[in-house]
């Protein structure tokens, strides 16, 4: 248990480091070290696709497997999902396949409590604008954005 010197000793060590303000610099502390929403971040994009549509899709959303291919009038399933935005954390884009040929269409969904990082204002360099920068969190592939790395894996 830390006491509460240390824990502001500690928030900071972060708004020196990163140039957040003391409510900021608190706020992502607690959201890192809420490693639930990580896990649930990366449970939402790593799952492997039903292989038949007679069960429910395996990704846990709310996805929409079974359309009719315009080419082949087959049918489509859920494949893969994806952060979808560079700054909305909660944006993901979902990607279905045709079963019987090349076609596949992707769909943007919100997930509203199931983000993929988290998202700040930061200012950056003479502007006085904040600008909002997302952070991918550990284990999250982002296909625009790198996920964040400890002081550790750096070196």
């Amino acid at each position: 248990m830390t006491t509460n010197r240390g824990r502001k000793d500690v928030i900071r060590n972060r708004m020196t480091s990163t140039g957040e303000s003391y409510n900021v610099a608190a706020r992502n502390l607690k959201a890192m070290k809420d490693m639930g929403a990580t896990r649930e971040a990366v449970v939402t994009q790593r799952w492997q696709p039903a292989e038949t549509l007679d069960v429910p899709c395996p990704c846990g959303g709310t996805c929409e497997p079974g359309e009719k291919c315009d080419r082949c009038h087959a049918r489509h399933r859920h494949v893969a999902r994806y952060p979808g935005s560079r700054t909305e954390v909660e944006t993901w884009v979902d990607c279905y396949e045709c079963m019987g040929c090349s076609n596949s269409y992707t769909i943007l969904v919100d997930l509203p409590g199931r983000p993929w990082g988290i998202a700040e204002s930061v200012i950056q360099g003479a502007s006085t604008e904040p600008v909002i920068k997302a952070r991918v969190f550990p284990g999250v592939k982002h296909p625009l954005l790198r996920p964040e790395t400890s002081d550790e894996e750096q070196e």
